[in-house]
């Protein structure tokens, strides 16, 4: 990656609060020091035009070096406690921040959080500033009423300037959530009809060859959209619903493929939870059976497992659906022999939407097994919060 991409990246996510953080250390602290530099920029020039000094070099070059130090220990200092903060606090909470509720308590976190910064990278600079000219600058500095009314004049301006910046973040980002939430919901509503028609077009296929068998698939298939339809139209769902869905509808194609379809999910009990959009493993599960399966004369197995991961952009579900179908291009060929070559639309609706709602922070890939296909989903790892309110919302 190069220089200019690695420095993009980071002042993309300077401002986010994340325990594992994608870009690297040297990265932020380069902006932690043009940011100090900024300051120090201000508070030289400033007093040097109130006080008509700019062709003073000396006292420029004085007041420069004790601002950019001053400027330099508390970006420092944020920088640290940040950091330290986002390692040490439950993923939870940084959630909680990360949506800063209007009215909630992370809108009070964050000023105070400034002004605690504010005051201990001071003391930090002036310990630092005492060493250099051999003097007790901290104590000459709290023991003056103006220098310490001054700092905390300028520290409630710093605040109060945070405190817009953030509140017109926030804005903007609600503005880019409607957006995104109004393309996912275009993006979903296009692949419910493909799921409703690929089924009733199974039921159909049976009608004149069994029709007890093709009464029982109704049945079932009736059952199983009472219980789904109003998982499709959530904004999010669990990981547990998206599995007893995919488990119902494997239960359904059986009815129809008899042995020739058998089915394995695998998880971990503490990932039921886990967040995601709605109806992104069904499309992989269908593409498995219509592309590997059923054109296969005795059928095969469906595994479905998911884990959960780390790597060095923090923590992620990866879901894995396997088949040992006719593989790739044996599937592609068969299906489109069969008129069937148009589950590329729901791979590239899922594709679509994690694009829409993660960016790059989620895929879908298809990879070519010894004997089948697997379909990896990897998408950020989100666990609900008793902090935050119920995601799961139509």
């Amino acid at each position: 990656m190069s220089f200019r991409t690695t420095m993009s990246h980071a002042l993309k996510h300077f401002f986010v609060l994340r325990k594992h953080r994608p870009e690297p250390a040297w990265a932020r602290l380069l902006i932690d020091f043009a940011i100090a530099l900024g300051f120090a920029l201000v508070f030289t020039v400033i007093p040097a035009l109130l006080q008509q000094r700019l062709g003073d070099w000396h006292w420029l070059n004085r007041t420069f070096a004790g601002s950019l130090i001053v400027a330099g220990c508390i970006s420092l200092t944020f920088h640290a406690l940040f950091r330290s903060f986002e390692l040490l606090a439950p993923e939870r909470i940084l959630q909680a921040l990360a949506l800063r509720r209007r009215g909630g308590w992370a809108w009070v976190f964050f000023p105070l959080f400034s002004l605690f910064g504010s005051a201990l990278g001071m003391s930090v600079a002036l310990l630092v500033l005492g060493w250099i000219t051999a003097s007790n600058a901290l104590w000459e500095f709290v023991s003056n009423a103006e220098h310490l009314r001054n700092f905390l004049l300028i520290s409630l301006v710093i605040t109060a300037l945070n405190w817009v910046f953030w509140k017109f973040r926030i804005h903007h980002q609600t503005l880019q959530l409607q957006a995104s939430d109004a393309q996912l919901r275009l993006l979903q509503a296009q692949i419910e009809p493909h799921f409703l028609f690929n089924t009733l077009a199974n039921v159909q296929s049976l009608i004149d060859l069994d029709t007890a068998k093709a009464k029982q698939m109704l049945e079932a298939f009736t059952d199983y959209l009472r219980a789904s339809m109003s998982q499709m139209r959530l904004a999010d769902t669990s990981l547990g619903a998206e599995l007893d869905m995919a488990q119902s509808y494997l239960t359904l194609l059986q009815i129809r493929m008899a042995e020739r379809l058998r089915f394995r999910l695998a998880l971990a009990p503490e990932l039921r939870g886990a967040l995601l959009p709605p109806l992104l493993l069904q499309p992989l599960i269908e593409n498995a059976i219509h592309h590997g399966l059923e054109p296969k004369i005795e059928g095969g197995e469906i595994v479905l497992r998911v884990s959960a991961l780390r790597d060095a952009q923090g923590e992620f579900l990866e879901i894995c659906v396997d088949d040992d179908g006719l593989g790739l291009e044996s599937g592609k060929a068969g299906a489109r022999r069969k008129g069937r070559a148009g589950n590329g639309i729901a791979l590239a609706n899922i594709r679509s939407r994690l694009q829409t709602r993660y960016g790059e922070q989620a895929s879908l890939s298809l990879q070519a097994l010894p004997m089948g296909t697997r379909a990896v989903l990897r998408l950020p790892l989100l666990l609900p919060s008793p902090l935050t309110s119920n995601p799961a919302k139509p």
